[in-house]
This record gives C-alpha cells, sequence and structure tokens, in this order.
C-alpha cells in the first residue's frame, strides 16, 4: 500500500491542536451556566468552528473585515447558539440519543479533518509516485458520442414501435439528417436525445444493457442511422458520430485529480492516526466474552 512519507512533527502538532479543541469543549461545563461572554476568545471559537478553518490569522481577518452589522448578526449567532446548546443540555436532550451521539462523533471526526488539512502540500514526487501505484485507477473508459430518434413502447406497443422506428430508418438515411437533428423526429425521451462521449455504464444506465452494447459495436463516423435497437423504454435508431476505445492517460492529463487524491489519502490518515492518539489516552476494557457453543455432554 502506498505510504506517504509523514513527519513526526506534524503527528505532534496535530495531536496539540486538537488538545486545544477539546480544551474548549471540555471547559465550558465549568462556566455559571447563565452567564455567556462574548469576547475575542468566543468569536473565534466560533468562526473557526463554523469554517473547520482552525487559523488565527485568518480568524483576525475576518473579524477586522466585518461591518457593525455583520460583527453584530454574528454575535447574535454566537448568542443563539449557546444560550440553546445550553439549554438542550440542561434539558437532557443530549442523553440516549443515538442520532445525537452520531451527530457529534460525525463532527468530531470532521474537525480531526479539518486540523489534518492544514499544511496538507503534496509534493511532484508523492504524487508521481501515487499515480504510478493506482494508474488503473485514472483509465479513461470506452466512450461513445451518438444521438437517437426514439419511438415509445407504452404509446404505440412493441409492434407498433417497432415498426415506426423501422420507417424513420429510412427516413433518415434517405434525408440525410445530421446528428443535430434528431431532436426534430420521434417521441419525447425520458432522458436526453443527444449522448457526447459517454461512457457504456452512463448509457446502459439510461437504456439498458442491450442499446448500450450496441452503439458500442456499429460504426462510428459515417453518417448513417441504424437500428432499429429496443430499449427498457421502445425502440431506437442511433447515430454514433464517435467512438474513443479506452487508454491509460498520461500523468499531466489527470495531475490536479491525482494531487486531489493524494491530498485526500494523506488527510485521511492523518485524521486516523489522530483519532488513534485520541483512543490510546482512554482506559479501554473489552469485558465481553463470546457465548461458548455447548459441546456433546461428557
Amino acid at each position: 500500500m502506498f505510504l506517504l512519507r509523514q513527519r513526526l512533527l506534524h503527528f505532534l502538532l496535530l495531536g496539540a491542536a486538537l488538545f486545544v479543541v477539546f480544551s474548549w469543549i471540555g471547559g465550558e461545563g465549568g462556566r455559571d451556566s447563565r452567564t455567556v461572554v462574548v469576547d475575542r476568545e468566543a468569536l473565534a471559537r466560533f468562526l473557526q468552528f463554523r469554517s473547520t478553518s482552525f487559523d488565527d490569522e485568518n480568524v483576525e481577518t475576518q473579524l477586522a473585515a466585518m461591518s457593525d452589522e455583520e460583527l453584530a448578526t454574528t454575535i447574535d449567532q454566537l448568542i443563539r447558539e449557546e444560550v440553546l446548546h445550553r439549554e438542550a443540555l440542561a434539558l437532557g436532550l443530549d442523553r440516549d440519543d443515538y442520532i445525537l451521539r452520531q451527530r457529534l462523533v460525525q463532527k468530531l471526526e470532521f474537525v480531526t479533518r479539518g486540523f489534518a488539512d492544514t499544511g496538507s502540500e503534496i509534493s511532484d514526487d508523492d504524487a508521481r509516485a501515487y499515480f504510478e501505484e493506482h494508474q488503473r485507477e485514472y483509465d479513461v473508459p470506452p466512450h461513445v458520442t451518438f444521438a437517437h430518434v426514439y419511438f415509445d413502447l407504452e404509446k404505440h406497443g412493441a409492434d407498433g414501435a417497432a415498426a415506426l422506428a423501422n420507417e424513420k430508418l429510412e427516413e433518415l438515411n434517405a434525408a440525410g439528417v445530421p446528428l443535430t437533428g434528431a431532436g426534430e423526429h420521434g417521441d419525447s425521451f425520458l432522458y436526453h436525445v443527444d449522448y457526447v462521449e459517454r461512457d457504456a455504464e452512463y448509457v446502459a444506465g439510461h437504456f439498458g444493457p442491450g442499446l448500450a452494447a450496441a452503439v458500442f459495436e456499429v460504426p462510428a463516423g459515417d453518417g448513417r442511422w441504424r437500428g432499429p435497437y429496443e430499449s427498457l423504454y421502445g425502440f431506437h435508431v442511433v447515430l454514433v458520430s464517435r467512438r474513443e476505445e479506452g487508454r491509460a492517460p498520461q500523468f499531466a492529463e489527470v495531475e490536479e485529480r491525482v494531487r486531489e487524491d493524494v491530498k485526500a489519502a494523506v488527510i485521511a490518515h492523518k485524521a486516523e492516526v489522530a483519532i488513534d492518539a485520541i483512543i490510546d489516552g482512554y482506559d479501554v476494557r473489552v469485558v465481553y466474552e463470546r457465548p461458548r457453543e455447548a459441546g456433546p455432554e461428557s
């Protein structure tokens, strides 16, 4: 499995940042429950959690850029959130609520990922190494560009729709109707008339596997309409203008996507390391034992 080199310092900084956040969260219980203090620290915490960007400089910039009206609105939102949160806790609304429990877990995981995202710069060597190891994931599948004229099974019946499709096939080829003229013929289709550079999975999702297989087999680019082909909804005649075989792209073609994937992998790895470190700080005792199956009496 591909492993990016991680410096111990990154994990230490991540752990320290999380410790600060947990201190904020855990420290609220000692406050006077009827007193809400809106100071710089409270505003910073409010803005940081809303943006998941734990950057003091960014917070200062945000606060400085706010108009008096924006600042007042932010303060009102902070007060409302804080008071309602305290009232909900006082009423015990957090107890035995599995949905809330899951939401809190998800929120903490989200916050952890926000910290892990800090400073996750991807080097050229890391991006290329990741691409080489996961190259098959970036393969470009075969794709096709085509248009179709459709005849509705429910509207015309199977025999009627097939007959209309055969008649239209001759008409379209005799008149030399181009790809762009498909929309002027046939019945209205549930999805699209034109399909541009779509893979087999996408086409099958709209028509079913039979027609999807057909458009990837008929000659392309000769201007001839072909069919009729039966789909899940009726009968179609199709004109395939272009079809490309699948291929393996060069790194430069998918570099931006690769860098995004590497960054996501790094963030996920850092976040898991941080969560594992948090778990290690607990005294976990597993006292459950699987019941043994009763054996034959001796």
